[in-house]
Order: structure tokens, then sequence, then C-alpha cells
């Protein structure tokens, strides 16, 4: 059963996203279908708990350190970041590439975790934290081992908005590249998102080798898809390997490819 004054408290904190950091009174109220007079006890209770705040100048709302202070103990107690935030930190370390965990999200890839090299610039930094599936690598490499069902139910929902000239926007050619992506161990983005960043990214499984998470590397073009390019795709399947492994996952690996 749900209560009411909780779900409009939590309909409101959700209103607000990177796009909309700062929303007035009239805004939520607007957003919400309620009462002025509603909406500002319903903003003043999640103020007193310290969920939003206030900027004193605009009398706008944005979203309060309690807030911030529970993602941190969320993100630092998940066991995606357990397990795989050293082995992200060292990988980027090792690639001067920008590295990043994400979990499935109804809809999305969430970032979970970002690795980056001092040197990294700060455009591929600024991604996140829910980002894209259907033209983000790390969202395909989730997107490639969802069940089916789910599968399914993502593409009759979601509409493929182009991002830049490159970004694939029929879902036929999207499955394909799905497919593509479980065949050769990685999914690509290859400025589909953001033009001059390529991102690669491989799945992470849990122990009864169901989908867990996603790792990938953001850079600039030039870095992914130069002559580093084998060795940076290598490292970074060893490295989601290895963090599955840790997640309780050791597939069965055929004689023949051991001796390769």
């Amino acid at each position: 059963m749900q209560i009411q004054s909780i779900q409009r408290a939590l309909d409101i904190l959700s209103l607000f996203s990177q796009a909309q950091p700062r929303l007035g009174l009239s805004e939520i109220a607007a957003s919400m279908g309620l009462a002025k007079g509603t909406a500002h006890n319903i903003i003043n209770t999640l103020l007193q708990g310290g969920f939003l705040k206030q900027d004193p100048e605009t009398r706008r709302y944005l979203l309060g350190h309690k807030l911030f202070t529970l993602g941190t103990i969320m993100a630092g107690t998940l066991e995606i970041n357990q397990k795989g935030g050293g082995l992200a930190h060292q990988l980027a370390g090792r690639t001067g590439l920008v590295c990043r965990l994400a979990i499935w999200d109804n809809d999305a890839a969430l970032v979970t975790l970002n690795a980056a090299p001092h040197y990294a610039d700060s455009l591929s930094q600024q991604i996140g934290p829910r980002v894209v599936a259907y033209c983000s690598a790390i969202g395909r490499a989730l997107l490639a081992y969802l069940k089916p069902q789910d599968l399914d139910a993502y593409m009759n929902d979601v509409e493929l908005a182009p991002f830049t000239p490159r970004t694939v926007t029929d879902k036929s050619k999207l499955r394909e590249i799905l497919k593509q992506t479980i065949d050769q161990g990685y999914a690509l983005n290859h400025e589909e998102l953001i033009v001059g960043q390529t991102s690669i990214a491989a799945t992470i499984f849990r122990s009864d080798g169901m989908l867990a998470a996603a790792i990938s590397l953001s850079g600039s073009s030039d870095k992914i898809m130069g002559q580093q390019k084998s060795n940076v795709i290598t490292d970074l399947r060893r490295t989601a390997i290895e963090i599955s492994r840790y997640m309780g996952h050791f597939p069965m690996v055929p004689k023949e490819r051991i001796k390769q």
C-alpha cells in the first residue's frame, strides 16, 4: 500500500536532474499537479530532513546534502564497486583512459564508479550517472545480456533519438550490434553519443552466469581507434573476466581455447 505523502515526496525529488538542477515552487507544484500550499508543505519537510536545500538569493530549490551522503554510502557498499573498483582504477592508469563501472537500472546504464587518470580530458568525465543505453558502449554491454523479455520491453519502449550524426537509430540495426557485441566479446560506441569520443565496454557476470554489470573505457577517438586499439580491448576484456571471477563467475573454458 502506497502512502500518498511519501510517494509525493519521492516524486518531487525525482523531478530534479542534470538538465533541471534547480526548481521553483510554482514549477514543482505544476509538475506534480498539486496546489502550491500542498507542495510547499512537502518541500518544507524535505528541507528539514536535508533532502532539499534552498538558494537564499533565487529561492529556488536544489537537492540536499543528505542525498549525497546516502549516495556515497550506496556507492561504497555496492558489491560491483567493492570487487571491481580497484581493478577499474588500475585499468584507467594503464590505458590513460576513463574507466567506468555500471549496472542496469530500468532503462539506462547507471554509472556506479568513475576512475580517471590524472591527465584525462575533462570531456570524458562529464557523463552519468545515468547513461543512455542504446548508443553507449557500456549500455550496449548491458543490453546484450538482458533477459530476452527485458530486452524486448526496452526495445518496444525506447525512442532511438540521434545524439550525433553517427548515432544508430534503427532498432533492427541495434539488435544486430548487440549480437555482434556477444560474438566479439565487447561493445563499441564510436562517436555516437559525443562527437570526438569513443568508448568500448565488456560485460561482467555473476556467479550464476547472469548479467552483473559492465566496465568501459572512454576517451578521444584517436586514442581508442588508433594503433593501440587491440591492446586496449584485450586489457579491458581481461579486466572484465577478472572482476567476474571476484563476483564468483568461473565459466568452463574449452581446452582448445586454453592452448591458444
